[in-house]
């Protein structure tokens, strides 16, 4: 699958005049403890994809969210309220650990929407079993970088760097899953189609990229894109959005929010 602006422009039609945010999906956002931040990247990406809410779900004092993003809707954490969202995105800052992977099972047990998976979810996944990704009501998306796709597959990360394409095919396929393997030319299959994205800057090989990346995804499945193609738009979007940054503050200095800042640039520099 070739993307270029006019198959990802698809993806961002003209909206309706009549048109109300309960008609454009709630994405949850299940914040990690161990880097808080992680979360709040997600987050406001989030807020940039065009659901209609973005719900943050965070342990603690939910206060020092709400005034950082007045717009997102925090909670504690509350499972049925995550179980009716249409997307959630999970793993990001959370620490490996048992209850992580107990959550990551509850929800592929009970779940119904598309759940994407990143960070330290697939790290849970690698340490605890991944074969559980087979038994599952949800879609699911994984969105791995080069070292937690060989941690998942026992593969090294120089294989994994060689054959980025074989191996996303085969283990979607495997395992019934989109995956979105990171690198310089992020790989994105379901096992059946494959897309290669071409948009993306080196400014983007910093921390929290992929936290805001998972939430960038999360919501565009919340709106209504499938797990695929939400995670193929999501990417070529955030890529374009680096792309901006770097062109305004060079390859060095931009991080994860300023890029966040031009993903609604992004998305219109696919009509100009």
């Amino acid at each position: 699958m070739k993307l270029c602006d006019s198959v990802i422009g698809k993806y961002f039609p003209q909206r309706k005049k009549e048109l109300h945010k309960g008609q454009c999906g709630t994405a949850a956002i299940v914040a990690g403890t161990a880097f808080p931040g992680a979360g709040v990247l997600s987050a406001l990406a989030c807020l940039k994809s065009g659901a209609g809410y973005t719900k943050l779900f965070v342990a603690g004092d939910p206060l020092p969210y709400v005034l950082r993003m007045p717009a997102c809707i925090v909670r504690g954490w509350d499972r049925e309220e995550v179980l009716n969202a249409d997307a959630v995105a999970l793993g990001m800052g959370a620490g490996v650990g048992a209850a992580l992977y107990e959550r990551i099972c509850m929800l592929l047990s009970d779940y119904r929407g598309v759940l994407v998976l990143d960070a330290d979810a697939l790290n849970a996944l690698a340490r605890f079993g991944k074969d559980v990704l087979k038994n599952k009501r949800c879609a699911v998306v994984l969105t791995p970088h080069i070292g937690e796709f060989a941690r998942l597959t026992g593969i090294s990360a120089e294989e994994v760097s060689r054959s980025r394409i074989a191996l996303a095919e085969q283990f979607a396929r495997e395992y019934g899953a989109v995956v979105s393997l990171k690198s310089h030319e992020t790989v994105t299959s379901d096992g059946v189609h494959t897309a290669c994205n071409p948009t993306g800057s080196p400014c983007l090989a910093k921390g929290g990229s992929g936290d805001a990346l998972s939430g960038l995804i999360a919501g565009s499945a919340a709106r209504g894109l499938s797990a695929f193609d939400a995670a193929v738009a999501a990417s070529y979007i955030f890529g374009r959005a680096g792309e901006l940054a770097a062109r305004a503050m060079g390859e060095y200095s931009p991080d994860a929010t300023d890029v966040i800042a031009r993903i609604g640039e992004a998305i219109l520099s696919l009509g100009s």
